[in-house]
């Protein structure tokens, strides 16, 4: 005799009771990743990666640097405002390793480190 079982739960309460809820492991997430693609980010002075915000319910990580837009595509502007792209690539202080869409590369180098990192979390370890 064949028996289906449909197991339902509710995912935030299980989250709340194990001390996670309120959006916990998106934040942690989220700190985890800035924390990753830091070498990534491109990088003269500093100020791009390191002013990175973090959205209150962890959701997005901003660069509100004006230049930000063109770093994170790699495309060099030119002309006044509304500037316009060349088509020329733009050349990277740290490259290979910092460079445009670099959380794109920092997820193709270290995605299974953030799930670990996640389950560390979640069992109340801290992830390293």
């Amino acid at each position: 005799m064949k028996l289906k079982v449909l197991a339902q739960f509710d995912g935030k309460v299980i989250l709340g009771r194990c001390g996670i809820g309120n959006n916990g492991l998106r934040k942690y997430l989220a700190s985890r990743v800035k924390l990753r693609s830091d070498p990534y980010v491109p990088m003269e002075s500093g100020t791009l990666k390191n002013q990175v915000q973090t959205a209150s319910d962890g959701s997005v990580l901003i660069y509100s640097q004006p230049y930000a837009h063109y770093q994170y595509h790699g495309k060099v502007m030119a002309g006044r405002a509304p500037k316009h792209y060349t088509g020329s690539a733009l050349t990277y202080h740290g490259a290979p390793m910092r460079g445009p869409e670099w959380e794109k590369r920092m997820l193709a180098d270290h995605a299974g480190d953030l799930e670990k990192d996640c389950a560390a979390y979640i069992n109340g370890r801290k992830g390293g």
